[in-house]
């Protein structure tokens, strides 16, 4: 055999010539071929309102056609037992004027006999079968039972059993009865059969109704199938209009609610919670690069003086423009701002750090401590001023108040504070720092928090200033230039950071020719019994 046949026969059945079928071939797995992928690709792309519909109607077809089909099989049922009913009825009486008829003429087959639209066919053995009423024509005779030829026992077999016939012609069927003629003299049989046309009519017509009914109930379940898929998908059509607005910007749109018993309202219930996050999300987002734009074009325009300053001066001392006298003076200034700008940039980076919100080291702190200390310093750069280290309450003296925390954090939130209140109040106007505690109840529960304030008796703030005093790079007098009583407007934002870092909050009051108040509330401790405590969420540290 030549090598590409022997080929060809081993990929085909698995065997080699003269050898056994191969048995390392898997076989080729079974995939619908391209019409079927056809057929489900278009089908994927059918709407689904539509194939709903065509399934309701698939459904309603089958169902009409058993339903059909079981009122014609009853319907047969019935009028085939009818006619048998009466064919045992009218047999008998034929068979019994057979046997009665004395003459062997066979003149009695021309007497009338009580039948109408039946064929009686009376055979006598030795005899030809003869019909009752005779066809008048050979095509009249096409449309006759063909009567089959039985013998005696076989008459006997089958007394008073209805059977089906069909014609001579094979197109018309009929139903027939045999009775057998027992008799010394004449012995044979007498069958009767009768058309079954009537009760093919009878179907037809039903066949006829069943169709028109089925299509009317059809067309009626199509339209009111199509109504009841539109009105129940309108809610889903709401929730697409409600997606595109969102996709266009309306992040305010929310899908109608729905009771929550149903498959529409738990979607949109999910959906509005899902919306309502992602809004949240959103304008977080929106209000986070807001912020970040922010913070980098004020940290772009507060650094922008300071190296003017630094490369201007730098610039007259290069090109020996700067008497000599006043090198020293220059140099001074040149220093003076990179450590203005190097303050700026660590203020800038401590934000930055705390905004990661890196995990803190915990320790026991007593804010009570941290303001004396803080008091003590301010009367080493302001000896003129009045600073004094009080309780909450006018007239009390401060108490411990110890919270968890980064204790070095917690120091430059009291001197960020104070040193805000010394820098924007005139010389010599009082300043408070009080400390203490302040307890609620809930049930069984009892809430501590630590309280400090920084008050002083200046000019005050506005309600607006008082807003936004912890914004970044705000300054209250806007004239004021950095580094001449103005600040890097970042102390008070580094106040804000940290506080919300160990939990708390710190807010401004206020009002013009009052004074102002800053207050910090910070989740409060026992006093420590050891020199550690455990962690407690919601601190960071920044290194």
């Amino acid at each position: 055999m030549p090598r590409h046949l022997s080929a060809v026969l081993h990929r085909v059945t698995g065997r080699t010539p003269g050898g056994r079928a191969g048995t390392g071939r898997r076989p080729i797995p079974w995939s619908p071929g391209p019409a079927a992928e056809r057929v489900s690709r278009w089908a994927q792309g059918v709407p689904l309102r539509v194939r709903l519909l065509a399934i309701l109607l698939a459904l309603l077809t089958v169902a009409l056609g058993v339903v059909g089909w079981g009122v014609q099989a009853a319907l047969r049922d019935y009028l085939t037992e009818r006619a048998d009913r009466e064919l045992t009825r009218t047999g008998y009486p034929v068979a019994n004027l057979v046997l009665n008829w004395e003459s062997e003429d066979w003149m009695f087959l021309n007497q009338p006999l009580p039948l109408t639209d039946y064929v009686v066919l009376i055979a006598f053995e030795g005899s030809e079968p003869r019909l009752m009423p005779r066809p008048g024509s050979a095509e009249e005779a096409e449309g006759f039972p063909e009567f089959p030829v039985l013998s005696q026992e076989q008459a006997s077999e089958r007394r008073g059993k209805p059977f089906d016939l069909r014609s001579v012609d094979g197109r018309h069927g009929w139903r027939a009865v045999v009775f057998p003629i027992v008799s010394d003299k004449s012995p044979g049989s007498v069958a009767v059969a009768t058309p079954l046309e009537p009760i093919e009519a009878a179907l037809s017509r039903l066949r006829v109704i069943l169709l028109f009914l089925g299509l009317l109930a059809t067309g009626t379940c199509a339209g009111l199938g199509w109504f009841a898929i539109r009105r129940s998908f309108a809610h889903l059509t709401a929730v697409e209009r409600t997606a595109a607005a969102i996709a266009a910007g309306d992040l305010s749109r929310r899908v109608p609610e729905h009771p929550a018993g149903t498959e529409v309202g738990s979607l949109t219930s999910a959906l509005n919670s899902m919306l309502t996050q992602v809004e949240s999300a959103f304008r977080a987002r929106e209000a986070s690069e807001a912020r970040t734009r922010r913070f980098a074009s004020d940290a772009s325009h507060e650094l922008r003086t300071p190296l003017a300053t630094i490369r201007g001066f730098a610039e007259l001392y290069r090109q020996g423009a700067v008497p000599a006298e006043d090198v020293a003076r220059t140099m001074r200034r040149i220093e003076e701002e990179a450590a203005r700008m190097g303050g700026l940039v660590e203020d800038l980076l401590v934000l930055a750090r705390l905004d990661e919100q890196r995990p803190a080291r915990r320790e026991p702190v007593d804010l009570a401590v941290l303001a004396g200390d803080a008091v003590h310093d301010a009367g080493g750069l302001d000896p003129g001023r009045p600073v004094r280290l009080t309780g909450l309450a006018p007239g009390t003296g401060p108490v411990p108040a110890w919270v968890t925390g980064d204790e070095d954090r917690l120091r430059q939130v009291v001197a960020n504070l104070l040193s805000n209140a010394l820098r924007h109040t005139p010389a010599g106007t009082p300043v408070e720092v009080g400390v203490g505690v302040e307890t609620s109840s809930q049930g069984t529960a009892t809430t501590m928090t630590a309280i400090l304030e920084v008050r002083d008796e200046g000019p005050g703030l506005t309600e607006e200033q008082a807003g936004r005093v912890f914004e970044r790079f705000y300054r209250v007098d806007a004239s004021r230039r950095r580094g001449q009583g103005g600040g890097s407007g970042l102390g008070l934002s580094i106040v804000a950071a940290v506080v919300t870092a160990h939990g708390g909050r710190v807010t401004a009051s206020s009002a013009p020719g009052r004074g102002a108040t800053f207050r910090i509330e910070l989740p409060g401790l026992s006093p420590p019994t050891t020199d550690t405590i455990n962690e407690l969420p919601g601190s960071f540290q920044v290194s």
